[in-house]
C-alpha cells in the first residue's frame, strides 16, 4: 500500500505545475521538443533557486511504461528485414564506450580535478541511478557525480535537436506528430495499449527484469505489433504527459546542492558532453557510411543520453525508435555489466 505524505505530495503538485508552465511557455516560443526541455529547464531553475521541488517514481514509472509500448509498437514485421544492419551496429558498441572510457576519464580526473572514482563514474554513460550507487561503492563523491550525470542527461537532450536542426533541417520546434489522438484510435486498441502499459510493467518487475518499466511494456508491446494486434502508439496527449514527466523528473535531480558545486560540476558535464558528442557523432557517421543507415537513426542511436530521452527524440524526429531504444538498452546493459569490472582492474 502506498503511503501518502501530504509534505511530499504538495511539493510534487506544485513541481508538476512549474514543469506545466515550463511547458506551455516553450511551446508558445516555439522551442525545440516544448513539452519536454521547458519542464526540464523551468524544474531545474527552480530546484537550484532553492524551490522546494519533488519527483516520484509513483508518476515517473507510468509514464515510462506508456514509452515502453511507444517503442514497443515500432517493432513491426518489416524491422526483421534490417536485423543485419543492427547487428553491425550494436557490434561497435562496446568499442564506443572504451572510447568515450578513454576521452572521458583523463578529462575528469587531470583536467576537472576529480577523484579517480568520481571521474571514472562520472565518464561512464550508463542509467544513472547505476552508476551513482556504483560509483558510492567506489568511494566516489555522490554529489559532483550526481549533477555531472544529470546534466550529460540535460545537455544531450539539448544540444541533439539544436545540431540536428541545424545539420538535418529536422524540425522540431512545431512538434512533429507522435502518434494519434486519442479520440482517433479505436477503443478495442486504446484497451490493448493500457495492457501492454501496465500488464507489462507488471509482469517484467515479477519477473525482476531490470528497467522493467519501459522493457516489459516494450516487449509486450512488440509482440502485439508483430502479429498486427495494435497498429497504434499511444495518444499524443498521452506522449506529452510523459514528455512532462521525464523533464520534470531529470530537473529535480539539482534539488538541494550549493551553486558552486553545481557550477563546477555541471561546467565539466558539459565540457565532456561536447567532447563524447563528437564521439558519438563519429561513431554515427561511420556506421551509417559502411552500414548504409541512415545518419537520423545512427546518431540518436549513440548520442549519451537516458534511453527515455532519446526515444522520445527518435519518435518526435520520425527516426526507426524500435532501432534507437534496442541500441540504448545494449549500451546501458554494456555499461552496468563491464563498468565493476574494469574498475577492479584500474
Amino acid at each position: 500500500m502506498i503511503k501518502i505524505d501530504a509534505s511530499h505530495l504538495t511539493r510534487l503538485i506544485a513541481t508538476i505545475l512549474i514543469g506545466i508552465v515550463g511547458g506551455v511557455g516553450a511551446e508558445q516560443l516555439g522551442v525545440p521538443l516544448p513539452w519536454l526541455l521547458g519542464p526540464l529547464a523551468t524544474t531545474a531553475l527552480a530546484s537550484v533557486s532553492g524551490v522546494k521541488t519533488a519527483s516520484s517514481k509513483h508518476v515517473l514509472s507510468p509514464a515510462r511504461t506508456f514509452l515502453g509500448v511507444a517503442i514497443g509498437a515500432s517493432f513491426t514485421p518489416a524491422l526483421l528485414g534490417r536485423i543485419d544492419e543492427m547487428m553491425l551496429s550494436l557490434a561497435f558498441l562496446p568499442v564506443y564506450v572504451a572510447v568515450i572510457a578513454l576521452v572521458g576519464y583523463p578529462f575528469f580526473h587531470r583536467v576537472c580535478g576529480f577523484d579517480k572514482p568520481t571521474a571514472y563514474y562520472a565518464t561512464m554513460p550508463g542509467g544513472l541511478p547505476d552508476m551513482i550507487a556504483f560509483g558510492a561503492a567506489a568511494g566516489a563523491d555522490v554529489r559532483i557525480l550526481s549533477i555531472v550525470q544529470a546534466t550529460r542527461a540535460f545537455a544531450v537532450v539539448v544540444i541533439l535537436p539544436l545540431f540536428l536542426s541545424m545539420a538535418l533541417g529536422i524540425e522540431f520546434s512545431r512538434g512533429q506528430p507522435i502518434g494519434s489522438h486519442w479520440n482517433e484510435i479505436p477503443w478495442n486498441e486504446e484497451i490493448l495499449i493500457l495492457t501492454c502499459a501496465m500488464g507489462g510493467w507488471f509482469a517484467a518487475a515479477k519477473l525482476r527484469i531490470k528497467g522493467a518499466t519501459i522493457i516489459g511494456p516494450m516487449l509486450t508491446a512488440a509482440g502485439m505489433s508483430m502479429t498486427g494486434l495494435i497498429s497504434h502508439r499511444p495518444p499524443i496527449e498521452i506522449m506529452m504527459i510523459a514528455q512532462l514527466v521525464v523533464g520534470v523528473s531529470i530537473g529535480c535531480r539539482y534539488a538541494g546542492i550549493d551553486r558552486r558545486t553545481i557550477t563546477i560540476a555541471a561546467g565539466s558535464a558539459i565540457g565532456f558532453c561536447v567532447l563524447i558528442f563528437a564521439v558519438a557523432a563519429g561513431f554515427a557517421g561511420f556506421i551509417s557510411v559502411i552500414g548504409n543507415i541512415d545518419f537520423l537513426d545512427t546518431i540518436l542511436a549513440y548520442a549519451p543520453g537516458g534511453q527515455a530521452e532519446m526515444t522520445l527524440l527518435a519518435i518526435i524526429a520520425g527516426a526507426d525508435a524500435a532501432f534507437v531504444s534496442l541500441h540504448h538498452v545494449c549500451r546501458v546493459f554494456v555499461v552496468v555489466l563491464g563498468a565493476p569490472i574494469a574498475q577492479r582492474y584500474l
